[in-house]
């Protein structure tokens, strides 16, 4: 079993797109792209859910935009 590693949003992209094109075959794409096949699955269920905006890594981040602050 491959570790997980980091990925860009570009890779998590490209990786879903391929499982696709090769018949949801998501060993194959684990052992391509070296991730877990957990990754790959995680990333194909978030892609065909919500289009690739889904794939963005939001941990950490407010999904509430940051009030716009002046010198007063």
């Amino acid at each position: 079993m491959n570790p997980g590693r980091k990925t860009t949003f570009q890779e998590r992209i490209e990786i879903a797109q391929y499982t696709v094109a090769n018949e949801y075959n998501y060993q194959e794409a684990a052992e391509k792209y070296r991730v877990s096949y957990q990754q790959v699955y995680s990333w194909l269920g978030k892609y065909e859910k919500d289009s690739e905006q889904s794939l963005h890594d939001r941990r950490g981040k407010s999904l509430e935009s940051k009030p716009n602050l002046t010198d007063e």
